[in-house]
């Protein structure tokens, strides 16, 4: 197996001394910087997003019951929901978790302190098979002290946002963070015992989605000239504000780890990956895109004939009719398109250009289209 940058596949077992847990070095946002930062975040989320939130209500029970600590993870779409994700829990006075990020998406020391002081914590990505292992001990330890601390964490387990633009589905969720999950739940006790004060948790696994009617680094995810997206760098950051339209951000129901600790690491990350892409809810621009890739490219373009394909892709996806926001059933065809464009996209006619970007928005709810048989 070759080894690709952001993939932790190995898997080493804890030993007595694992038990004793660092401090985390991200662990407290009492300063100015974060103060600042979550103003901006805020003023952004009211301003320059129109934000539908969905909490199971389940969520909002369990974390507040005593000793609970929350895990969550996520489909990673864009670097939006790294901060937008986390406005709609600091409203329903839920514990901010601390958030991991790649370490090659903040260059240099400053920026990185400054990273920290807002809750960010930095995940090392390794560049060769010789850093994996470290790196997977080092990702299990940082949410392992996490969580047993009562700190909660958010990853994005897949590691880029660019899964589905290169490889038409989402990609798998890491292991390693997974891992120390299970471990804190088959050795509670010695944790508990070898680190004085710690008080023992109930771990859950959070699943949440954030869904965009305009993902703001589509063309540069489907641009197959550039190298990364651009917002990989820190004042890249400034484009971000920006109106980016509607923005269905879902928190789902939690997983009791002390259920699942039958699974071993890679079963359970499937598994919370699967809870999140229950929770992707189809948009107007899924419909339109999905349409749009129905027509002959090589005909002229006809009105009638993507209402029609709108009409058909509403029919396909019916049994899923309670994934739908921005539309329902009885929609118009014209209506759902109307609603459908954008700044990024027109559907007045069918723009060679565009394809990719029509594949893009079409392939974040292709999972919930009927599988063609095996021999069809």
């Amino acid at each position: 197996m070759g080894a690709r940058p952001g993939i932790l596949y190995v898997q080493a077992p804890m030993n007595d001394k694992d038990y004793v847990l660092p401090l985390p070095e991200t662990r407290d946002r009492r300063n100015l910087v974060f103060f600042v930062a979550r103003l901006i975040a805020q003023a952004a989320h009211r301003l320059l997003v129109t934000a539908h939130v969905e909490f199971d209500p389940e969520l909002l029970r369990v974390r507040r019951l005593p000793d609970t600590v929350f895990f969550y993870v996520g489909l990673h779409r864009s670097l939006w929901e790294t901060s937008g994700a986390l406005v709609p829990m600091y409203e329903a006075r839920l514990p901010l978790p601390f958030v991991g990020m790649g370490d090659n998406l903040i260059h240099g020391r400053f920026f990185q302190g400054l990273a920290k002081r807002v809750g960010l914590f930095l995940i090392r990505r390794p560049s060769s098979r010789g850093d994996m292992l470290e790196s997977a001990r080092r990702l299990r330890g940082d949410v392992l002290g996490y969580l047993a601390r009562g700190l909660d964490v958010l990853l994005f387990p897949e590691g880029t946002r660019k899964n589905v633009a290169k490889r038409h589905t989402y990609g798998e969720f890491f292991p390693a963070a997974f891992e120390a999950l299970l471990e804190y739940g088959r050795n509670r006790e010695k944790i508990c015992a070898a680190n004085p004060g710690m008080t023992p948790r109930e771990m859950y696994i959070v699943p949440l989605n954030v869904d965009y009617s305009q993902v703001r680094e589509a063309h540069e995810l489907v641009d197959r000239g550039v190298g990364h997206p651009t917002t990989l760098h820190v004042f890249d950051s400034l484009s971000m504000i920006r109106n980016i339209g509607d923005t269905y951000l879902s928190y789902g129901r939690p997983l009791r780890v002390a259920e699942l600790l039958e699974l071993d690491r890679k079963r359970l990350a499937a598994e919370s990956r699967r809870q999140c892409m229950e929770l992707v809810k189809i948009l107007p621009i899924n419909v339109a895109c999905l349409a749009m890739l129905r027509l002959d490219a090589t005909a002229p373009f006809s009105r009638p004939q993507l209402e029609d394909a709108v009409r058909d892709v509403v029919a396909t996806l019916a049994p899923r009719a309670d994934r739908f926001r921005g539309f329902s059933l009885g929609d118009a065809p014209s209506e759902i398109l109307r609603r459908a464009g954008q700044r990024q996209l027109s559907f007045e006619r069918l723009d060679p250009d565009c394809i990719p970007l029509y594949h893009l928005y079409a392939d974040y709810v292709r999972h919930y289209l009927p599988t063609p048989p095996a021999n069809a």
